[in-house]
């Protein structure tokens, strides 16, 4: 299925609720170009975030910080 990104932005909670039922796939169109899909998840799987990569992955210091000190005001 193809939609617009305004139709999808619209209807978003309906499109993912089919794409869960009928397992389609969704592709997003910005200006008749395709930006993002939209995937049904692989029956029974509970991935993490890091998904094949967590057993590998190791995360070394802060990810959040730049190391930049900076004042907001």
């Amino acid at each position: 299925m193809e939609i617009a990104v305004t139709q999808f932005k619209a209807h978003c909670l309906g499109i993912i609720g089919d794409v869960e039922k009928t397992k389609c796939t969704v592709v997003i169109k910005r200006h008749g170009h395709p930006v993002a899909m939209v995937v049904p998840m692989a029956s029974g799987s509970e991935t993490s975030a890091w998904g094949r990569a967590a057993a590998t992955t190791r995360i070394k210091g802060d990810l959040f910080s730049t190391g930049e000190v900076w004042d907001a005001e």
